[in-house]
């Protein structure tokens, strides 16, 4: 990777910092996201589908779980027509259990069973539209255990710079623990690598090679989402807010622990550092893959860590306009940077939000940010300047409804699946050419090229046909089916969409 690396500050902390270089030469566009993707968290898949055969007091092997994933699940979500294709969220620990070298180092199975499973679907389906694939892979929690052991035993533990156990931590130190997170759940750990760690990013970008040497020219895959700097997505989030590290029986809060860890590497008390390794992720991304897009992430989540006031960079004020905050202005600097013509290589962009419901409308960032930006870019014609715009919805709407689509303010708000879907809808379209229509809200001139819809949520659909009452935008009722609204959706979407792939 063409990526330099400076001292900062003289203390002898590495940082990657970017080296922009001019859009490559391409011989066709690069390849795009567009319409409903099915998103497949893959390790909840292979856990649920472990306890299903455990329950029934059988065993199951890899090669059985390969057959299950390729025979039955995948082939589930694809077969459902408003479907585009599969959108893959997978650990780091999950495809690279042991270190480089070791015999087992990489495990592509899952991955390889979804893309053999579009690979089938489109071959068997030659008049359709092919099936595509989304890839999101997440570091930071999700980091293999092998490579915290590695800069446990480098770089050491910061955490005592909290619990005072001897001896202090030296600048160098390269992963703390926090006792609670945003997005946290039995999947992921709790010790996170410092973003700035070279070891981390060392072993990161070189498994991004393997990734992308394996998978960057198949067809099927249209885009990937930028990572590194992050907790446990790929979102522009790490612990801030109310998450915190406990130590000594002590809760201390992460925003406290960003400034003491910052402060122990001779760092302003900014955002700055994690800026920085957004800057460097996203070259690292430009370098190692081609002819795709690379997806920009926002998350509301970065740590704010200094007073006001904060002046975000142009032309980004509208999506800070809400709440001012070191976290705005930062996640606002990143896509600044990452939206400039020079950056990303022969690859196209996109951004989205992966919180999409109805009580988040309205808030900085989110799918107001991600149409802002498209609209802001409409119409340029070259991959690096043309930007478009996705979003995934927050949780599984058929499992959680009344969280996916009440409006903010209303506990008491009490939803149907159908009705929950229809108002989420209604979000994500809101002030595009489709807004105004079916799903109400307001016209618009915004184009969205996709979304996001858990796998849970398409198999509802597949296995719930029956039709119930809603009541719509404009105050009349209609009957209608979980799929109904997939299948409008696809088309409103089909129509607004930026690109076509």
């Amino acid at each position: 990777m063409n990526i330099s690396i400076k001292r900062v500050l003289g203390i002898g902390l590495l940082l990657l910092m970017p080296v922009h270089k001019d859009v490559k030469a391409q011989s066709a566009p690069p390849r795009i996201p567009k319409g409903i993707y099915a998103v497949v968290k893959v390790e909840d898949v292979v856990e649920n589908r472990f306890n299903v055969i455990k329950s029934e007091g059988k065993g199951i092997t890899i090669a059985g779980m390969d057959l299950y994933l390729t025979n039955d699940f995948y082939p589930q979500l694809l077969g459902n027509h408003a479907v585009a294709g599969l959108a893959l969220e997978i650990h780091w620990d999950t495809l690279n259990p042991n270190p480089p070298g070791d015999p087992n180092d990489y495990f592509w199975n899952y991955v390889d069973d979804a893309f053999s499973s579009v690979s089938t679907w489109n071959q068997n389906h030659p008049d359709a539209a092919p099936k595509t694939i989304q890839l999101i892979v997440s570091p930071g929690f999700n980091s293999p255990q092998w490579l915290l052991n590695e800069i446990a035993d480098t770089d050491g533990s910061c955490d005592g710079l909290f619990s005072g156990v001897p001896p202090t931590p030296g600048p160098g130190c390269g992963l703390v623990t926090f006792a609670k997170f945003t997005e946290q759940n039995e999947a992921d750990g709790n010790v996170l690598p410092l973003p700035w760690d070279m070891t981390y990013e060392v072993a990161w970008y070189g498994f991004l090679e393997e990734l992308g040497a394996r998978y960057t020219n198949k067809p099927a895959l249209v885009s990937i989402a930028v990572a590194g700097p992050t907790g446990a997505s790929a979102e522009m989030l790490l612990p801030s807010g109310n998450a915190y590290g406990t130590f000594n029986g002590t809760n201390v809060p992460a925003d406290h622990m960003w400034h003491i860890l910052l402060s122990n590497v001779g760092l302003p008390q900014t955002d700055f550092a994690f800026i920085l390794e957004w800057y460097a992720a996203i070259d690292a991304y430009g370098d190692i893959f081609s002819g795709l897009t690379l997806v920009a992430t926002t998350g509301n989540g970065l740590p704010n860590l200094a007073p006001g006031p904060f002046t975000p960079p142009p032309p980004f004020g509208p999506d800070c306009s809400s709440v001012e905050n070191m976290d705005c202005q930062a996640e606002t600097t990143i896509l600044s940077d990452f939206i400039m013509p020079s950056v990303g290589g022969s690859n196209g962009k996109a951004t989205q939000t992966s919180g999409l419901e109805v009580s988040r409308e309205g808030t900085n960032l989110g799918i107001n940010g991600v149409r802002f930006l498209t609209q802001y870019t409409m119409g340029m014609t070259s991959p690096s300047t043309l930007i478009l715009g996705g979003a995934q919805f927050n949780e599984s709407v058929s499992q959680n409804p009344d969280a996916e689509g009440c409006p903010s303010g209303h506990p008491a708000c009490s939803l149907s699946r159908v009705q929950a879907l229809y108002n989420v809808l209604g979000d994500y379209f809101d002030y595009t050419p489709a807004g105004g229509g079916f799903f109400g809200g307001t016209l618009g001139s915004a184009p969205l090229n996709y979304l996001q819809i858990y796998s849970s949520d398409i198999q509802y659909a597949n296995n719930n046909p029956e039709h119930v009452s809603i009541s719509l935008a404009d105050g009349a009722s209609a009957s209608m089916a979980f799929q109904d609204l997939l299948n409008e959706a696809n088309t409103e979407l089909m129509s607004i969409a930026e690109l076509e792939p």
